[in-house]
């Protein structure tokens, strides 16, 4: 219905000055962290908490837009700030440097995605939500070149190029602040421990493990005997020296078989299965467990790490404190500069508009 009319990829959400913001440049956002959100759940779960995903879209929208809002302000700020000439001559030298800089963003942040726990998880975003989100899909994909990430974002109805494109726009915002804002401030060493035991939880190291494993469902065998002779014979040909990575590749019937049957950083209630969550964090280092049944398959787990509870010493977070205090007083100068430049450059927010 009318409702839905506003998701129309050309739909007209905002306008910031001379410059729009369409549904097709939210929407898909908006669609990846629900992917990111509910990616694990069945359809039946799906369907039963349909209101709720509904509500949380809702939500999403409007904070996205609001996030694009504030980013456009500042990029025709940015844009104004200059002669048409230099800004012509700006935006000819700008696309190559972008180039670059973005593709190098996503490199080195998938690197550390890749073995990031949630604390860490939570910091990538707070640096840089856009990089850290195209890098999560990624590895939730299970891809490592850019070509194929772009597919992906393909099928959210966007592209590599209009990532590149926000990410652009973004960053030239952030140099009109450079210009007009302060950035950089002085902590002293007395807020960086009141921000230490203020956040403590935020330095509690979670335990976690690391670990392999071999998967056979009985939705893929006429028996479940025949699903459990597999399992058996995936777990001989380890213990006869194959590695279990190249079994897992080989045969595994895992949603990680792919990547060599590879679970990082599991903490307690992360997995779906609760048989193979409580093996798994009992058994020792580097030993195979007996084959592990629930209600979809057998496996067979080798936990390759296991990382105590414990926590962060103030010593080795103080310059991430650091750079977390510096972040936050950037925001609240980021924030006062929008709501003053605001007053310059006419904002339309089709939410807040009046309805005709």
């Amino acid at each position: 219905g009318a409702r839905d009319s506003i998701y129309e990829p050309t739909a007209v959400l905002a306008k910031v000055g001379p410059e729009y913001i369409l549904a097709g440049d939210i929407m898909p956002q908006v669609d990846i962290v629900l992917w990111m959100m509910f990616k694990d759940r069945s359809p039946a779960e799906m369907e039963k908490y349909r209101r709720q995903i509904d509500m949380e879209k809702q939500m999403l929208i409007r904070s996205l837009l609001g996030q694009a809002i504030d980013s456009k302000i500042l990029y025709v700020a940015f844009k104004r700030s200059m002669k048409p000439e230099e800004l012509a001559q700006f935006e000819e030298r700008a696309s190559e440097v972008i180039d670059s800089a973005f593709e190098s963003s996503i490199d080195e942040t998938l690197a550390k995605v890749k073995m990031a726990d949630k604390a860490e998880m939570k910091r990538l975003r707070a640096k840089d939500m856009q990089i850290t989100q195209l890098c999560t899909l990624m590895v939730e994909n299970q891809v490592e070149t850019h070509r194929e990430l772009d597919g992906i974002l393909r099928t959210f109805g966007t592209s590599l190029e209009q990532a590149k494109q926000t990410f652009a726009e973004t960053n030239f915002g952030r140099q009109a602040l450079t210009v007009d804002v302060k950035l950089s401030f002085e902590v002293t060493h007395q807020e960086l421990l009141d921000y230490y035991f203020e956040n403590v939880d935020d330095y509690k190291i979670t335990e976690a493990i690391s670990f392999e494993q071999l998967t056979v469902q009985f939705k893929n065998h006429e028996t479940k005997q025949k699903a459990y002779q597999k399992i058996c014979a995936l777990g001989n040909s380890v213990l006869q020296g194959a590695r279990f990575d190249q079994v897992a590749i080989a045969q595994s019937e895992g949603p990680k078989a792919k990547s060599g049957g590879k679970y990082e950083l599991i903490e307690r209630g992360d997995l779906v299965s609760e048989k193979v969550e409580e093996v798994a964090f009992d058994l020792p280092v580097n030993r195979m467990s007996p084959v592990i049944e629930d209600g979809n398959g057998f496996y067979i787990v080798r936990v390759q790490k296991h990382r105590e509870e414990n926590r962060e010493k103030f010593t080795e977070v103080q310059s991430e404190i650091e750079q977390a205090i510096q972040n936050e007083r950037r925001n609240e100068a980021i924030q006062k500069y929008i709501t003053k430049v605001k007053t310059h450059i006419p904002v339309w927010n089709s939410f807040e508009a009046e309805r005709p």
